[in-house]
């Protein structure tokens, strides 16, 4: 008996999980050895540029052996939530349905929702609106590099959508949701790690972020509007921008996310009980939420020019999806993950983008492996 964990990069849920005493197995793209640490490791089926490749998947699963309690998914089913709703025919789906993740996903209607709730949102349309600036996304898209400036007046296709550009820092709200109320565990900052082609790509997280009193408070009571209007359960995260004391929401994220590593303390609750209690209609109570001593930077690590790694490469501490050794890690692909606490989010941060420089510069490049 045990749940099995699917996700693009799947050690931070199983970290969480085993942390909470779980026992999981765990299928992602990566592999990385301390994934492997955790949990017996499977390969899934897909890569970053085509996403999870459902038929395989489905396939694979009605061959496991092992009987499953059931599914726990992070990253990677935003672009075919209809795959969740085929794998709760093996198993029972731990988190939001495919119904749950087709309504918040789908951006049109998303936006609707928000103004029906009068929530603040930038405005969505198909095609560029000449006199304003735009960018335009993937339908489903996460990690930021599916994020472009829109150039021209022509219409997005079918897989794209056109959202206004909107000033504010990134903010993003993690909770817990019960299907009708939702809990605020913790608020971060986020940042991208730009390039000429991906001027958008995610660069890492750090928290919690400190606001005054009445912002939280209607963060967590638009949490709370989302998650009533649209049934959402455990854990989930709310992406908006922050400008001085005013939210803008972009989008909702509704499963695990990478703030797993900043909130889920081993002094703390666990995350992972919060979000099956969230599944089965719990929510923690306020004093219970996710605190830190410290705040925490979690930053990812890209490959600047194509490197390999050495078998006796010294990581050092705090360093977390460490790839096999010997392997070969092509120029803009993640290396691994670097989490640093620190006195407040910016010093977090600060440290930890000093240790992922050093850590780039002992990484041999990919010609020196022969050496």
């Amino acid at each position: 008996m045990a749940i099995l964990i699917l996700a693009l990069c799947g050690r931070p849920l199983a970290q969480a999980a085993r942390r909470a005493g779980a026992d999981v197995i765990v299928a992602d793209l990566f592999g990385d050895v301390d994934t492997r640490s955790l949990a017996a490791w499977y390969r899934l089926p897909g890569d970053l540029g085509q996403g999870i490749q459902g038929d395989a998947l489905l396939a694979w699963v009605r061959t496991l052996d092992e009987h499953l309690d059931g599914i726990v998914y992070g990253a990677g089913f935003e672009t075919a939530p209809q795959l969740l709703g085929k794998l709760a025919e093996i198993a029972p789906v731990l988190g939001n349905t495919a119904e749950n993740v087709a309504t918040v996903k789908d951006p049109h209607g998303f936006a609707a929702l928000l103004q029906d709730l009068a929530l603040p949102h930038p405005e969505i349309a198909r095609s560029p609106r000449p006199g304003a600036q735009w960018l335009r996304k993937r339908r489903g898209g996460s990690g930021g590099t599916h994020i472009d400036v829109a150039l021209s007046a022509a219409p997005a296709d079918a897989a794209h959508y056109v959202q206004a550009m909107t000033p504010g820092r990134p903010i993003s709200a993690l909770f817990v949701g019960n299907g009708s109320g939702a809990r605020v565990l913790g608020v971060s900052v986020q940042w991208p790690a730009p390039t000429v082609l991906q001027p958008f790509r995610y660069g890492g997280c750090a928290g919690p972020v400190r606001l005054v009193p009445d912002l939280a408070l209607a963060i967590e009571r638009a949490c709370g509007a989302i998650t009533a209007a649209t049934g959402l359960v455990g854990l989930n995260s709310l992406d908006m921008l922050l400008d001085g004391d005013r939210f803008t929401i972009l989008e909702v994220n509704p499963r695990p996310g990478a703030t797993l590593d900043l909130f889920d303390d081993r002094e703390g609750p666990s995350l992972w009980e919060h979000h099956l209690r969230g599944v089965r209609g719990e929510l923690p109570p306020a004093a219970a939420t996710a605190t830190t001593p410290r705040a925490r930077a979690a930053l990812v690590v890209y490959a600047n020019l194509p490197r390999y790694v050495p078998a006796s490469f010294e990581w050092g501490v705090g360093i977390a999806d460490v790839p096999m050794p010997n392997s070969r890690i092509s120029a803009g692909m993640p290396v691994c993950m670097v989490t640093v606490a620190g006195a407040d989010a910016e010093a977090a941060r600060a440290e930890a983008e000093q240790r992922a420089t050093a850590l780039l510069r002992r990484l041999p490049l990919l010609h020196q492996q022969s050496a």
